[in-house]
């Protein structure tokens, strides 16, 4: 089931024909699939395509983006941003509400009904949420027990299962779905935040790393120079992290920053002059994951404006020679994802179809004792009563 759901979702719109080629199922297995899938909404059909030989024109099944609505939960210190979307990740409506501390379960409760309130909506509709909480405070171990222990909290709040992941690796999950990497194999997706997050995709899956932790990039040593607090040598996070960014640019002008996004090298000198100094690291972390890794691309977003991150992307050039030059090449070594703005709310409201897709996927989506499920999220979710 799960099997199929991925090459409709990934592939559509596809025949039955094509599925079973792609899977090597037998075709009743797959029309027994299908119509369990069609029988929840969650799939249905587009039109015929032509046989290639004498048989009759084969039904073209595709992903029903409005099977359903997922929620998007973007936890971190400074910021509380909740987003309802369809199951293609298109944005229904969203909130953010500026924080100076981690947000309570009782308060994104709070806002969620708020916001389905405000549409006309019900919980009946919701699929799952997918979460990601980021700080720029503490080791990642520390982040991730306390991510496991807010998604617990969640779904026992919401009434409804969670999948949580850093939002780079939710960035890469939308980016392989419905973005730039559907055709792709392997890649990796950076995220610049307040911390500087990676999440490499092989073979079409997610790495999830030694209990779940993975995608430190912006813990690599970039630099001999010593940080004076710590003893430690420098680390990406220093240079090319919104932390770092919003660091410099208040010492520079003396005045705080209230919105990252908004800083534009054209006209914020302190800024262009946090890219010139970040650009160096950046470009010996890209250098080091090509190195280690060679995939066939990196993509990069993140919490930066546009302006920011294209003068950013615009200054790494040339990049480190490395293996990821030799031979012949079909994609360039680095792509900007497009809209990059709404790719992280965009990222994580797909981490609930996307857990759906395999066993190890699954690992990222936790569901309350006590929840009764709906017969969507029986099928794909597989509940054993």
């Amino acid at each position: 089931m799960r099997l199929v759901l991925s090459q409709i979702v990934t592939l559509g719109p596809i025949s039955r024909a094509e599925i079973a080629r792609n899977t090597q199922l037998t075709k009743q297995t797959i029309t027994n699939m299908v119509e369990e899938l069609i029988g929840v909404n969650l799939i249905e059909e587009v039109g015929l395509k032509r046989s290639e030989g004498a048989g009759k024109p084969s039904k073209m099944l595709c992903l029903n983006k409005s099977a359903a609505y997922t929620l998007a939960i973007r936890v971190s210190s400074e910021l509380l941003e909740l987003s309802i979307h369809h199951l293609n990740g298109t944005s229904l409506t969203k909130s953010g509400i500026r924080t100076d501390k981690m947000s309570t379960p009782h308060q994104i409760a709070q806002e969620f009904e708020h916001l389905i309130a405000q549409n006309g909506l019900n919980h009946q509709k919701f699929l799952a949420a997918g979460l990601s909480v980021q700080s720029p405070h503490g080791n990642s171990l520390e982040q991730y027990q306390a991510g496991r222990t807010l998604q617990v909290e969640l779904s026992q709040k919401l009434a409804m299962p969670i999948a949580i992941e850093t939002t780079a690796s939710a960035c890469a999950a939308y980016q392989m779905l419905f973005g730039e990497a559907k055709t792709l194999h392997n890649f990796i997706y950076i995220h610049i935040g307040s911390k500087v997050e990676s999440a490499v995709v092989y073979d079409r899956q997610i790495m999830l790393g030694q209990n779940g932790l993975t995608g430190a990039l912006g813990n690599i040593f970039v630099t001999p120079e010593t940080n004076t607090t710590t003893g430690e040598l420098g680390t990406l996070n220093e240079f090319a992290s919104t932390t770092s960014l919003r660091q410099y640019v208040e010492k520079q002008n003396k005045q705080s920053v209230n919105c990252v996004k908004l800083l534009d090298p054209k006209e914020n000198s302190a800024c262009k002059n946090w890219i010139t100094r970040a650009t160096e690291p950046l470009r010996i972390a890209i250098h080091t994951l090509e190195s280690i890794l060679n995939t066939q691309t990196i993509i990069i977003g993140g919490d930066l404006g546009e302006a920011c991150l294209e003068t950013l992307i615009a200054e790494l050039r040339p990049f480190i020679p490395s293996i990821a030059q030799l031979g012949k090449r079909e994609i360039i070594r680095l792509i900007k994802v497009p809209n990059q703005t709404y790719t992280s709310l965009a990222g994580i409201s797909t981490l609930p179809l996307h857990a759906s897709f395999n066993e190890k996927n699954m690992q990222t989506l936790y569901t309350s004792p006590t929840f009764a499920p709906s017969l969507l999220q029986q099928l794909i979710y597989t509940y054993v009563e």
